[in-house]
């Protein structure tokens, strides 16, 4: 995969999106934190794909704690941006940012994170969706409930449970998933976090995959029912109809892949 750096400023005058190349691009954003001053983040903007009106999708990508640190060539080979760019029009801005060294997912560093990238191209905001694997399925649990009514879903993949924070997320669509072999956060971590969940009435959905250990993300990113999934959902169309919005593309990539 080539790479371009992009050293992030963002400034109103960017927000058509029309300075920012297709495919996948290598950003720094400058933070206002204590522990760090910058974060990198993979961003892919989808490829012979015009952007509908509303904008396009979003979907903010977690990683787990060995891709922590300061070298971008670590995000390269994520799934997600493996499969954003061998699937003819995947429609979803994808951001991949890297977590600091040392340090867990902060809710606002993402938040700030979110407002660039809105700076950059046009987004759909009532389409932005969470996911993350590991220690970023964990971030996933905890930047949903930090940052309520912004994700239109999340799916929170081999993570540890975050059982003070159900109440928070009692109305936001969820599809966890996990391996039943994972030795390094056992399935009961999730089993217990959607039960607690369906208590609070979320209807969340827990796919467990009986032959996989901790690497349950390889398979659950190359399955495209994951992203229609996502697209079913919108934080303004009760319908949650997909074809609506003009994405056909998932019509010929219903079979996971």
């Amino acid at each position: 995969m080539c790479i371009l750096f992009v050293a992030l400023v963002a400034t109103p005058g960017r927000a058509a999106g029309l300075d920012i190349a297709s495919g996948p691009l290598l950003h720094r954003l400058p933070l206002h934190a204590a522990a760090v001053d910058h974060m990198n983040f993979m961003m892919y903007i989808p490829t012979g794909v015009n952007a509908p009106h509303d904008g396009f999708p979003l979907i903010l990508f977690l990683h787990g704690s060995e891709q922590r640190g300061d070298d971008p060539s670590l995000l390269v080979n994520l799934p997600i941006l493996s499969f954003a760019q061998k699937v003819d029009g995947f429609p979803f801005v994808t951001i991949v940012p890297q977590c600091p060294r040392g340090l867990l997912w902060s809710p606002d560093m993402l938040r700030q994170l979110l407002a660039a990238v809105e700076e950059l191209t046009p987004v759909d905001k009532d389409r932005l969706y969470l996911t993350g694997f590991s220690m970023g399925g964990y971030g996933t649990w905890q930047t949903a409930a930090a940052l309520p009514g912004v994700f239109a879903a999340i799916a929170p993949l081999c993570a540890l449970s975050d059982l003070p924070d159900t109440p928070r997320l009692a109305d936001v669509p969820i599809w966890a998933f996990h391996g039943a072999r994972d030795a390094n956060v056992p399935v009961s971590e999730s089993q217990r976090m959607v039960g607690a969940l369906r208590e609070e009435g979320n209807q969340a959905r827990l796919t467990v995959y009986p032959d996989l250990a901790h690497d349950c993300w390889t398979m659950t990113y190359n399955d495209s029912r994951l992203y229609l999934w996502f697209l079913s959902h919108s934080l303004s169309d009760p319908l949650h109809n997909e074809e609506s919005h003009g994405y056909m593309w998932v019509r010929a990539a219903r079979d996971p892949l």
